[in-house]
């Protein structure tokens, strides 16, 4: 495979989310008192995941895609091939089944919950009311899937897995949210799609401030002060992105700003867990 053809593959993967969401299961662990080492085995089988839901919907799109001449897509453009994206989707699936049964049965079940969710999404969730559901429950069980793979598994707390759940609900506003517009065109009418930028909007800031409520006040390891800015920075940032997604055409501001709400409530997570 040429430099090229794996630069477009990695583009297709939607690269960000990947790392974003690989990260988050990355550093949760190392929170948790998981060893190095294992957390990035932990890193590592996210990130397959999400590989392979990333080039699924690429893959599963491409006729919708081509037909709204989206040529920011590589398979549309040419750089990249339908059935390569089958096969990276494929390969990426059976890695990230692998890698999980490696550190543990349990995990690996909780591997096949987030790789359901990711590809029922991909599969028709995405264009209706349930939209949501996937990224809920792909998220929710992030933590789940860390503490099954520990190297002494453990369960993780109920509080964690509703933060989690939470920041997947926002993640799913805030990802669909630019895009809207161009969606609808396609045939796209997701949850996001249905309420509307305003109130789309609105719901990311709901969840990433009941995110924060949640784990400012079930953490026992958070120091107060920590607590207290982080609480404010996640109000300060909410309310002024509610504010402006009020106006009768949002500024793209916005989304950085829900975005951010999302990072700071990952960093409270973390410290957190922190013993």
């Amino acid at each position: 495979m040429n430099g090229s053809k794996g630069l477009a593959l990695i583009r297709a993967s939607h690269p960000i989310p990947c790392l974003a969401v690989s990260s988050f299961a990355g550093l949760f662990s190392l929170g948790c008192g998981i060893p190095l080492e294992r957390s990035l085995v932990i890193f590592f089988a996210v990130l397959l995941q999400q590989i392979s839901v990333g080039l699924s919907n690429d893959w599963i799109d491409h006729k919708i895609d081509k037909a709204a001449n989206r040529k920011d897509k590589p398979s549309v453009n040419g750089l990249v091939k339908v059935s390569e994206l089958r096969a990276g989707s494929l390969i990426a699936l059976v890695l990230a089944l692998f890698v999980s049964f490696w550190v543990g049965v349990g995990a690996s079940l909780i591997m096949l919950l987030m790789l359901s969710a990711g590809w029922a999404y991909n599969l028709g969730m995405k264009s209706n009311w349930s939209s949501v559901l996937p990224y809920a429950v792909g998220f929710g069980a992030i933590p789940v899937f860390a503490g099954l793979a520990a190297p002494v598994p453990f369960w993780t707390p109920i509080w964690v897995i509703a933060v989690a759940g939470l920041l997947g609900v926002s993640a799913h506003f805030a990802n669909v949210l630019p895009d809207i517009v161009e969606d609808k065109l396609t045939g796209v009418n997701a949850l996001p799609h249905i309420l509307g930028p305003r109130i789309s909007s609105i719901v990311i800031a709901a969840t990433a401030l009941l995110a924060t409520l949640l784990v400012v006040t079930q953490s026992k390891y958070l120091q107060p002060m920590v607590s207290l800015v982080g609480l404010f920075t996640v109000a300060l940032l909410v309310g002024f992105a509610s504010a402006l997604s009020l106006k009768k055409k949002p500024p793209r501001i916005v989304f950085p700003l829900l975005m951010l709400t999302s990072l700071v409530n990952v960093v409270l997570l973390v410290l957190g867990m922190a013993a």
